[in-house]
């Protein structure tokens, strides 16, 4: 019996949507749909064992391929009923959880497994109609969605943690700050650690190799702005992206002659990791593994994208609708300072969620 989390059944969700609607519509910065930007899908391709895709191909009746041969016909109608059950079962669940009815669906049309391989972004691969080209190009898109916790765009992890040295620091305040276990305990330890004068000074390199590696394809100084946004996040309490690229604006930390270039180097940022980037990804060289864009689920069940086409209103998106999370620090190991061969340090997490 399967068992997986909500964002993992949303991928078999949007499987069977995408095959019960016939087509994609497009999005706009807010993520509503835009009614006259669509794409009719023609099929989509999963890959159940390696080097063996099996093919479905929309229509009143879907027509299910290995190569040339025809394994199976399956009326619409039934991909329309199991569409509706996975929105009433998907948000009540909990963890892991199963859902029988589609367990047994699933498995009559040759899929054996919900989840992609993890290791790309790319969730679902889908063969479009581009209704302005007339070309039907072969496309993967990281499917994201609203039907259960807020989803993330870069994932909280240890290779995540920037190390920052705090000048004016003393063993003192660093008992004081580790012994603070509020609820609020991440604002109250950097807000008492200000309130002692203490500064909070980037450390170079200290990020892994491999994330850093991964930023420097993006734009050789990407490692250091990132590492000051998230500081700017913690010292001044932000969560806004938009937010706190103002304040970057302001302080200027790179002396550009217009401001502009910080957002525009952050929309890159993040289009970077919905779409291929991920901080442990060692072969990454700035491809795109989700080479179509992204693909929301709405929290009422509805399905728009962002198609490539209009990367612009994508970047939008992301720039507006996603903000810094705090993660938890045991899990994660950060927000307790230490001393190093003398110097006072602390680590600061990054993780970045959708509103």
């Amino acid at each position: 019996m399967w068992k997986y989390n909500k964002g993992e059944w949303s991928e078999i969700y949007t499987f069977a949507y995408l095959l019960s609607s016939g087509v994609l519509y497009s999005a706009d910065k807010d993520l509503n749909k835009i009614e006259e930007v669509y794409f009719p899908i023609i099929k989509i391709i999963r890959e159940e064992t390696a080097g063996t895709p099996i093919d479905y191909h929309t229509g009143e009746v879907i027509k299910i391929y290995r190569g040339d041969t025809l394994l199976s016909e399956v009326a619409k109608d039934r991909f329309t009923s199991i569409v509706n059950t996975l929105l009433e079962e998907i948000p009540k669940g909990s963890r892991a959880f199963e859902i029988p009815q589609a367990d047994e669906f699933f498995q009559s049309i040759y899929c054996e497994k919900i989840k992609a391989n993890s290791s790309k972004k790319e969730d679902i691969t889908l063969q479009l109609q581009d209704i302005h080209t007339g070309i039907s190009p072969i496309c993967g898109f990281s499917i994201k969605s609203y039907l259960g916790a807020r989803p993330t765009l870069i994932n909280a992890g240890r290779n995540t943690n920037f190390e920052f040295s705090i000048a004016n620091c003393n063993d003192e305040i660093m008992n004081t700050v580790n012994a603070i276990d509020t609820k609020s305990k991440i604002k109250d330890r950097i807000k008492h650690l200000l309130n002692c004068g203490c500064v909070l000074e980037p450390i170079s390199n200290s990020i892994s190799a491999q994330f850093e590696e991964n930023l420097q394809f993006i734009d050789t100084l990407m490692p250091q702005l990132l590492q000051l946004i998230v500081l700017y996040s913690f010292v001044y309490d932000l969560n806004s992206i938009p937010a706190i690229v103002e304040k970057i604006k302001e302080a200027n930390p790179f002396g550009y002659s217009n401001g502009e270039i910080y957002s525009y180097k952050i929309k890159k940022l993040l289009c970077a990791c919905a779409l291929g980037l991920t901080p442990e990804k060692s072969d990454w060289q700035g491809a795109e593994d989700a080479n179509g864009g992204y693909i929301t689920v709405k929290a009422d069940g509805s399905v728009v994208c962002y198609h490539l086409y209009n990367r612009t209103e994508f970047e939008k998106y992301l720039f507006d609708y996603t903000a810094f999370d705090r993660p938890s620090t045991s899990k994660y190991n950060y927000m307790t300072i230490y001393k190093e061969a003398g110097q006072y340090k602390i680590k600061l997490c990054l993780q970045i969620r959708f509103k």
